[in-house]
């Protein structure tokens, strides 16, 4: 079966009532009656994402297939749909009641969580393969609570800081997420990973070590013993980007880091992530953000 690519955009037309921003990051609810609406995330066809996706279930329950395998999700749970999940709804209870908050890929990395912040440290690849999680009562509403919040910020356009405060308020309610995930962990399907998700994970821990240092592909490509084209294949069937793409974005996150602390000048940041001087790196900065790196200190 073919599968059919949606985007934010066509979501957005699918569906009659939701709070939405630049058609990056859109909140809408759901009930039995709007079972039709939901089922245009993704239809009775094999459907695919550019965004992130979470469904809670309030109430009653509803069966998803992700990956082709169904899963019954039932009051308080919440259905964690990546990019690269294979998505269709097939049926929902007379009492179903839900929300839905959808983030765009490209939106995503615009919050630049640090390592630390990380609210995925259940792994990415145990996320994907458990893409159900029941919570109690208390955790789901504290999820709701925080999922409130953002609405909240984005029915304020007139807020002379209006994208910030919905950045915060997405980071925040990631956080509180995590920090669910992570008292779930133990109810974690340990997954069974194919030698190209191995690959994955291994290419991650090796960019993390050596992205400031390193930007070329082959230098990771030959650390796994594999052609560049063969890693590149194998990340965007993983993750939707090319090694290219995982390399540039882990530069922007290091180099916003660096950036947002007054000790350390553009000078530094460039040598700092090995480039070979001031102005490569800005023009790289500029390419990816949209604007240099003493605008965005500014900003």
């Amino acid at each position: 079966m073919s599968q059919i690519a949606h985007t934010l955009k066509t979501i957005k037309e699918a569906v009659a009532s939701y709070d939405n921003y630049q058609d990056e990051v859109m909140i809408l609810e759901f009930d039995h009656t709007s079972l039709d609406d939901l089922k245009s995330f993704a239809p009775l066809n094999p459907s695919r994402f550019d965004s992130v996706i979470l469904i809670g279930v309030s109430d009653g329950e509803m069966e998803i297939q992700v990956d082709y395998i169904t899963y019954k999700a039932g009051k308080n749970s919440l259905v964690l749909i990546m990019p690269t999940h294979i998505t269709f709804f097939t049926k929902g209870s007379n009492n179903l009641k839900g929300w839905v908050l959808t983030i765009s890929k490209s939106y995503i990395t615009t919050l630049s969580f640090s390592q630390q912040q990380q609210p995925t440290v259940i792994s990415y690849m145990q996320l994907k393969k458990n893409p159900l999680t029941a919570f109690e009562p208390y955790e789901y509403k504290s999820l709701y609570s925080s999922l409130d919040f953002v609405r909240g910020k984005m029915r304020k356009p007139t807020h002379l800081f209006y994208k910030e405060t919905i950045n915060i308020a997405l980071k925040m309610f990631f956080l509180d997420l995590g920090n669910l995930y992570l008292a779930k962990r133990e109810h974690y399907i340990a997954p069974s990973l194919s030698r190209q998700e191995e690959l994955f994970i291994d290419f991650q821990t090796l960019l993390r070590e050596h992205c400031k240092k390193q930007h070329d592909v082959k230098f990771y490509a030959n650390k796994l013993c594999i052609t560049t084209q063969y890693l590149s294949s194998i990340l965007k069937e993983q993750s939707g980007k090319s090694a290219s793409q995982w390399i540039q974005e882990a530069l922007m996150i290091e180099a916003k880091g660096m950036l947002k602390s007054p000790r350390i000048n553009v000078q530094q940041v460039a040598d700092e992530l090995n480039f070979p001087d001031q102005s490569t790196f800005g023009k790289f900065f500029k390419k990816h953000a949209g604007l240099s790196p003493l605008a965005f200190r500014k900003s």
